[in-house]
């Protein structure tokens, strides 16, 4: 047979083949075009491409055939064997990395969590050993001396204070000082108080001694005739100041002042009485 007729053989053949048909019938068409141009002819493999071809019966030797092997078809069969290798579909997209992400949330929670824990624990330790100021009671007041000359009057002021303090830590009192002050206005300058210590739930007297510069006491009603005054009204103004530690770790400032007004006789110098 001429490979002129073999290959409109195969073309025919081509026009009305299904795929498993195709591939063996090209590869027998292959396989005689090798061995025409070699010089050799139609072996039993184009033979029986033909014949499947034409419509005949298969060709069965006398021993089994080999296990069929389906190949990727040649690519000049052409455009209408597409259809049978559709491409291959699109790789998904790979997801996103969330672990930096999910790591830095939980970061940011976990901090939360404990900026929040411990401000609650600041609050309850601070609300149950928060520091007070101490407590100041006036215990007496007296003229160490006394002096009335031409209207005026000169004495010693001297008083003495109970100052408790009521926090379970120790009180470190500094700056504390006594003021007097006559008639709205501040007299001489004020007296400081030495520092000191005071325990925890304890009482400590505090004492300090102030001397009044000379002050009118004259009625201004009739300056010809002046008459004294009944009595005169001074305030003092004792103040305490101090530091106390919280749990040993923190410091906080308390104070607390204590207003009185005395009242005294010009003529001797008596107390007549102390309001505070």
């Amino acid at each position: 047979m001429s490979l002129d007729a073999t290959r409109r053989r195969v073309a025919d053949a081509l026009c009305n083949e299904t795929p498993a048909t195709a591939l063996v019938v090209g590869a027998a068409a292959r396989g005689s075009r090798r061995r025409l141009v070699h010089g050799g002819g139609a072996g039993p493999a184009s033979r029986q491409a033909v014949a499947l071809a034409a419509g005949a019966a298969p060709w069965t030797p006398d021993r089994p055939a080999p296990p069929s092997i389906v190949r990727a078809p040649p690519p000049g069969l052409g455009q209408q064997h597409a259809a049978y290798y559709p491409p291959a579909p699109p790789e998904p997209p790979l997801p996103r990395p969330r672990q930096a992400s999910s790591a830095l949330a939980s970061c940011l929670v976990a901090t939360a969590f404990l900026l929040l824990s411990a401000g609650g624990a600041g609050a309850a330790l601070f609300l149950l050993f928060r520091p007070r100021p101490p407590d100041i009671a006036v215990a007496a007041v007296r003229l160490p001396s006394f002096a009335a000359a031409n209207g005026t009057v000169a004495f010693t002021l001297e008083q003495t204070a109970a100052v408790r303090n009521p926090n379970r830590s120790p009180l470190a009192h500094f700056d504390s000082s006594l003021r007097v002050a006559y008639a709205g206005g501040e007299l001489g300058s004020p007296v400081y108080i030495p520092a000191g210590l005071i325990d925890g739930g304890r009482t400590k007297d505090m004492s300090a001694s102030f001397d009044v510069p000379a002050i009118p006491v004259a009625a201004p009603q009739q300056m010809e005739q002046p008459q004294p005054m009944e009595v005169i009204e001074v305030d003092s103004l004792l103040v305490v100041k101090g530091r106390v530690k919280m749990l040993a770790l923190l410091t906080h400032r308390v104070q607390a002042a204590k207003l009185c007004r005395v009242a005294l006789s010009p003529i001797d110098g008596r107390v007549l009485g102390v309001r505070c």
